[in-house]
Protein backbone atom coordinates (compact mmCIF):
# COMPACT_ATOMS: atom_id res chain seq x y z
CA UNK A 1 0.00 0.00 0.00
CA UNK A 2 2.69 2.44 1.28
CA UNK A 3 5.58 2.74 -1.34
CA UNK A 4 9.51 3.60 -0.55
CA UNK A 5 10.65 7.02 -1.39
CA UNK A 6 13.25 7.61 -3.98
CA UNK A 7 16.43 8.28 -3.59
CA UNK A 8 18.23 10.05 -6.45
CA UNK A 9 21.88 9.00 -7.44
CA UNK A 10 22.80 12.42 -8.60
CA UNK A 11 22.89 12.92 -4.75
CA UNK A 12 24.96 11.16 -3.35
CA UNK A 13 27.86 11.59 -6.08
CA UNK A 14 28.47 13.88 -8.86
CA UNK A 15 28.66 12.01 -12.32
CA UNK A 16 31.90 13.31 -13.06
CA UNK A 17 33.27 10.97 -9.85
CA UNK A 18 31.36 7.67 -11.22
CA UNK A 19 33.51 4.60 -10.58
CA UNK A 20 32.74 1.02 -10.32
CA UNK A 21 32.31 1.56 -7.06
CA UNK A 22 29.63 3.91 -7.10
CA UNK A 23 27.99 1.65 -9.71
CA UNK A 24 27.51 -0.71 -6.99
CA UNK A 25 26.01 2.39 -4.73
CA UNK A 26 23.51 2.88 -7.69
CA UNK A 27 22.48 -0.37 -7.34
CA UNK A 28 22.26 0.11 -3.70
CA UNK A 29 19.94 3.07 -4.05
CA UNK A 30 17.35 0.88 -6.65
CA UNK A 31 17.10 -2.33 -4.01
CA UNK A 32 16.62 0.62 -1.22
CA UNK A 33 13.95 2.29 -2.91
CA UNK A 34 12.06 -0.60 -3.60
CA UNK A 35 12.54 -1.75 -0.13
CA UNK A 36 11.41 -5.09 -0.72
CA UNK A 37 12.20 -7.66 2.70
CA UNK A 38 15.55 -7.75 3.93
CA UNK A 39 17.78 -7.56 0.69
CA UNK A 40 16.09 -3.46 0.46
CA UNK A 41 16.47 -3.44 4.60
CA UNK A 42 20.17 -4.50 4.13
CA UNK A 43 20.80 -1.82 1.09
CA UNK A 44 19.01 1.27 2.47
CA UNK A 45 22.31 -0.24 5.25
CA UNK A 46 24.65 0.05 3.07
CA UNK A 47 23.29 3.75 1.13
CA UNK A 48 23.05 4.98 4.74
CA UNK A 49 26.41 4.05 6.01
CA UNK A 50 28.29 4.68 2.65
CA UNK A 51 29.08 8.15 3.80
CA UNK A 52 27.21 9.48 0.65
CA UNK A 53 23.47 10.50 2.04
CA UNK A 54 22.94 13.67 2.57
CA UNK A 55 21.76 15.15 5.99
CA UNK A 56 18.49 16.44 4.56
CA UNK A 57 17.46 12.68 3.19
CA UNK A 58 18.94 10.92 5.96
CA UNK A 59 15.13 10.56 7.33
CA UNK A 60 14.37 8.73 3.92
CA UNK A 61 17.07 6.04 4.13
CA UNK A 62 15.64 5.57 7.65
CA UNK A 63 11.89 5.86 5.88
CA UNK A 64 12.94 2.96 3.10
CA UNK A 65 14.40 0.58 5.56
CA UNK A 66 11.64 0.50 7.50
CA UNK A 67 9.49 -0.69 4.99
CA UNK A 68 11.46 -2.97 4.09
CA UNK A 69 12.07 -4.46 7.55
CA UNK A 70 7.98 -4.47 7.99
CA UNK A 71 7.86 -6.62 4.23
CA UNK A 72 10.09 -8.81 6.11
CA UNK A 73 8.06 -8.61 9.00
CA UNK A 74 10.42 -7.62 11.05
CA UNK A 75 8.03 -5.33 13.15
CA UNK A 76 9.95 -3.79 15.93
CA UNK A 77 13.03 -2.66 13.60
CA UNK A 78 10.58 -1.33 11.26
CA UNK A 79 9.21 0.52 14.10
CA UNK A 80 12.28 2.11 15.34
CA UNK A 81 13.11 3.34 11.75
CA UNK A 82 10.23 5.02 11.49
CA UNK A 83 10.95 6.41 15.19
CA UNK A 84 13.91 8.00 13.53
CA UNK A 85 12.37 9.24 10.51
CA UNK A 86 9.69 11.18 12.38
CA UNK A 87 12.51 12.45 14.31
CA UNK A 88 14.41 13.73 11.74
CA UNK A 89 11.04 14.58 9.87
CA UNK A 90 8.36 15.46 12.22
CA UNK A 91 5.77 16.32 9.81
CA UNK A 92 6.33 13.16 7.60
CA UNK A 93 2.76 12.29 7.05
CA UNK A 94 3.79 9.18 5.39
CA UNK A 95 6.15 8.25 8.48
CA UNK A 96 2.82 8.10 10.65
CA UNK A 97 1.15 6.49 8.02
CA UNK A 98 3.70 3.36 7.76
CA UNK A 99 4.11 3.91 11.40
CA UNK A 100 0.34 3.08 12.00
CA UNK A 101 0.59 0.02 9.91
CA UNK A 102 3.21 -1.42 11.91
CA UNK A 103 1.83 -0.15 15.24
CA UNK A 104 -0.70 -2.27 14.23
CA UNK A 105 0.64 -5.35 13.13
CA UNK A 106 1.90 -5.15 16.74
CA UNK A 107 -0.82 -4.55 18.26
CA UNK A 108 -0.34 -1.13 19.52
CA UNK A 109 -3.96 -0.26 18.70
CA UNK A 110 -4.45 2.82 20.15
CA UNK A 111 -0.90 4.03 18.79
CA UNK A 112 -2.03 2.85 15.36
CA UNK A 113 -5.22 5.03 15.45
CA UNK A 114 -3.23 8.15 17.30
CA UNK A 115 -0.91 8.11 13.94
CA UNK A 116 -3.37 7.79 11.37
CA UNK A 117 -5.37 10.49 13.01
CA UNK A 118 -1.98 12.21 12.89
CA UNK A 119 -1.85 11.80 9.41
CA UNK A 120 -5.09 13.11 8.34
CA UNK A 121 -4.71 15.92 10.59
CA UNK A 122 -1.56 16.48 8.24
CA UNK A 123 -3.57 16.27 5.11
CA UNK A 124 -7.22 16.80 6.10
CA UNK A 125 -8.04 16.97 2.18
CA UNK A 126 -5.89 13.45 0.95
CA UNK A 127 -8.52 11.00 0.49
CA UNK A 128 -5.48 8.70 0.96
CA UNK A 129 -5.14 9.25 4.22
CA UNK A 130 -8.75 8.50 5.15
CA UNK A 131 -8.63 4.95 3.05
CA UNK A 132 -5.47 4.30 4.87
CA UNK A 133 -7.15 4.56 8.20
CA UNK A 134 -10.17 2.31 6.92
CA UNK A 135 -7.87 -0.25 6.12
CA UNK A 136 -6.80 -0.44 9.83
CA UNK A 137 -10.16 -0.03 11.33
CA UNK A 138 -11.53 -2.69 8.93
CA UNK A 139 -8.58 -5.65 10.05
CA UNK A 140 -10.04 -4.80 13.35
CA UNK A 141 -13.55 -5.20 13.29
CA UNK A 142 -14.55 -1.45 13.52
CA UNK A 143 -16.85 -1.61 10.81
CA UNK A 144 -18.85 1.66 11.00
CA UNK A 145 -15.37 3.70 11.65
CA UNK A 146 -14.18 2.37 8.07
CA UNK A 147 -17.19 2.80 6.67
CA UNK A 148 -17.20 6.56 7.27
CA UNK A 149 -13.53 7.07 6.28
CA UNK A 150 -14.44 5.67 2.98
CA UNK A 151 -17.38 7.67 2.60
CA UNK A 152 -15.00 10.89 3.34
CA UNK A 153 -12.79 9.45 0.69
CA UNK A 154 -15.20 9.13 -2.01
CA UNK A 155 -16.18 12.49 -1.26
CA UNK A 156 -12.31 13.92 -1.66
CA UNK A 157 -11.95 11.03 -4.99
CA UNK A 158 -15.13 9.61 -6.11
CA UNK A 159 -13.75 8.09 -8.79
CA UNK A 160 -11.21 6.30 -6.93
CA UNK A 161 -11.99 2.26 -7.52
CA UNK A 162 -9.64 1.32 -4.26
CA UNK A 163 -12.41 3.13 -1.86
CA UNK A 164 -15.14 1.28 -3.60
CA UNK A 165 -13.70 -2.28 -3.51
CA UNK A 166 -12.87 -1.31 -0.11
CA UNK A 167 -16.20 -1.02 0.86
CA UNK A 168 -17.72 -4.15 -0.85
CA UNK A 169 -15.45 -6.29 1.05
CA UNK A 170 -16.47 -4.71 4.42
CA UNK A 171 -19.77 -5.29 3.28
CA UNK A 172 -18.53 -9.24 2.70
CA UNK A 173 -17.14 -9.23 6.01
CA UNK A 174 -20.18 -8.22 7.61
CA UNK A 175 -22.49 -10.96 5.84
CA UNK A 176 -23.62 -8.83 2.88
CA UNK A 177 -22.34 -11.09 0.17
CA UNK A 178 -25.14 -9.73 -2.54
CA UNK A 179 -24.58 -6.13 -2.06
CA UNK A 180 -20.56 -6.52 -1.88
CA UNK A 181 -20.62 -8.62 -5.55
CA UNK A 182 -23.37 -5.99 -6.92
CA UNK A 183 -20.56 -2.84 -6.51
CA UNK A 184 -17.42 -5.02 -7.59
CA UNK A 185 -19.50 -5.55 -10.32
CA UNK A 186 -20.03 -2.04 -11.19
CA UNK A 187 -16.55 -1.28 -10.44
CA UNK A 188 -15.58 -4.24 -12.94
CA UNK A 189 -17.69 -3.23 -15.81
CA UNK A 190 -16.37 0.13 -15.32
CA UNK A 191 -12.66 -0.95 -15.27
CA UNK A 192 -11.49 -2.72 -17.89
CA UNK A 193 -10.51 -6.06 -16.43
CA UNK A 194 -8.84 -4.33 -13.73
CA UNK A 195 -6.82 -6.82 -11.82
CA UNK A 196 -8.00 -5.21 -8.16
CA UNK A 197 -11.37 -5.93 -9.08
CA UNK A 198 -11.63 -9.95 -9.74
CA UNK A 199 -9.09 -10.27 -6.71
CA UNK A 200 -12.12 -8.72 -4.55
CA UNK A 201 -14.90 -10.65 -6.13
CA UNK A 202 -13.02 -13.86 -5.48
CA UNK A 203 -12.54 -13.02 -1.67
CA UNK A 204 -16.29 -12.41 -1.80
CA UNK A 205 -16.84 -16.08 -3.60
CA UNK A 206 -14.85 -17.91 -1.19
CA UNK A 207 -16.42 -16.40 1.67
CA UNK A 208 -19.38 -17.85 0.24
CA UNK A 209 -17.93 -21.42 0.07
CA UNK A 210 -18.18 -20.91 -3.94
CA UNK A 211 -14.36 -22.03 -4.30
CA UNK A 212 -14.45 -22.61 -8.21
CA UNK A 213 -15.94 -18.81 -9.19
CA UNK A 214 -12.90 -17.98 -6.31
CA UNK A 215 -10.48 -20.37 -8.59
CA UNK A 216 -11.33 -18.82 -11.90
CA UNK A 217 -11.59 -14.86 -10.74
CA UNK A 218 -8.22 -15.81 -9.24
CA UNK A 219 -6.90 -16.90 -12.63
CA UNK A 220 -7.92 -13.66 -14.51
CA UNK A 221 -5.40 -11.73 -11.52
CA UNK A 222 -3.08 -13.93 -11.89
CA UNK A 223 -2.86 -13.46 -15.73
CA UNK A 224 -3.00 -10.05 -15.66
CA UNK A 225 -0.58 -9.30 -12.73
CA UNK A 226 0.89 -12.28 -11.76
CA UNK A 227 3.04 -10.10 -8.75
CA UNK A 228 -0.73 -9.48 -6.77
CA UNK A 229 0.15 -11.16 -3.50
CA UNK A 230 -3.17 -11.34 -2.11
CA UNK A 231 -3.81 -13.10 -5.06
CA UNK A 232 -1.38 -16.15 -4.64
CA UNK A 233 -2.60 -16.00 -0.46
CA UNK A 234 -6.06 -16.43 -1.36
CA UNK A 235 -5.26 -18.86 -3.88
CA UNK A 236 -3.66 -20.97 -1.16
CA UNK A 237 -6.39 -20.72 1.25
CA UNK A 238 -8.55 -22.44 -2.21
CA UNK A 239 -6.26 -25.17 -2.94
CA UNK A 240 -5.82 -25.86 1.06
CA UNK A 241 -9.99 -26.06 1.18
CA UNK A 242 -9.68 -28.65 -1.34
CA UNK A 243 -7.26 -30.94 0.18
CA UNK A 244 -4.07 -29.61 -1.88
CA UNK A 245 -1.72 -28.67 0.87
CA UNK A 246 1.43 -28.88 -1.87
CA UNK A 247 0.07 -26.45 -4.26
CA UNK A 248 -1.30 -23.98 -1.34
CA UNK A 249 2.33 -23.38 0.27
CA UNK A 250 3.48 -23.14 -3.57
CA UNK A 251 0.79 -19.63 -3.28
CA UNK A 252 1.66 -19.18 0.16
CA UNK A 253 5.34 -18.80 -0.70
CA UNK A 254 4.69 -16.40 -3.52
CA UNK A 255 2.69 -14.01 -1.73
CA UNK A 256 5.40 -13.51 0.60
CA UNK A 257 7.59 -12.64 -2.52
CA UNK A 258 5.55 -10.47 -4.04
CA UNK A 259 4.95 -6.52 -3.01
CA UNK A 260 2.53 -6.11 -0.31
CA UNK A 261 0.22 -3.04 -1.13
CA UNK A 262 -2.33 -3.98 -3.72
CA UNK A 263 -5.83 -4.39 -1.61
CA UNK A 264 -5.42 -7.03 1.30
CA UNK A 265 -1.64 -7.20 0.67
CA UNK A 266 -1.20 -7.06 4.32
CA UNK A 267 -3.55 -9.40 5.93
CA UNK A 268 -2.31 -11.48 2.94
CA UNK A 269 1.00 -11.65 3.52
CA UNK A 270 -0.16 -12.19 6.93
CA UNK A 271 -2.55 -15.47 6.28
CA UNK A 272 -0.01 -16.59 4.36
CA UNK A 273 2.44 -16.80 7.12
CA UNK A 274 0.27 -18.54 9.32
CA UNK A 275 -0.49 -20.95 6.86
CA UNK A 276 2.75 -22.01 5.94
CA UNK A 277 3.53 -22.11 9.62
CA UNK A 278 0.44 -24.58 10.42
CA UNK A 279 1.17 -26.88 7.19
CA UNK A 280 4.30 -26.85 8.27
CA UNK A 281 3.94 -27.98 12.08
CA UNK A 282 5.20 -25.28 13.23
CA UNK A 283 4.51 -21.56 14.74
CA UNK A 284 5.04 -18.51 12.81
CA UNK A 285 8.03 -16.43 14.16
CA UNK A 286 7.14 -13.96 16.69
CA UNK A 287 6.84 -10.24 15.47
CA UNK A 288 9.22 -9.40 18.07
CA UNK A 289 11.86 -8.25 15.53
CA UNK A 290 12.48 -12.07 13.97
CA UNK A 291 12.53 -12.56 10.39
CA UNK A 292 8.97 -14.54 9.17
CA UNK A 293 9.72 -15.06 5.59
Amino acid sequence: MLRAIYLAAAAFLPVSLATLAFAGMQEDLVDCTAAQGQAGAAACTRVMNSGRLPDEQRYIGYFNRGMGYHHAGEYLRALADFNEALKLRPQFARGYQARAFVKHDLGARDGAFADAARVIALNPADWYAYYCRAVILRDTGVYNGAIADLDRASDLEPQEKRVQLLHALILSDEGDFDAARGLINKVIAEGNNDSTGFYARASVAFKEGRLDAARDDLARVLELRNETGAAHALLGRVLEARGDTSGAREHYRQALAEPDRALDGRPARRLARERLAALDGGSATSASGGKNN
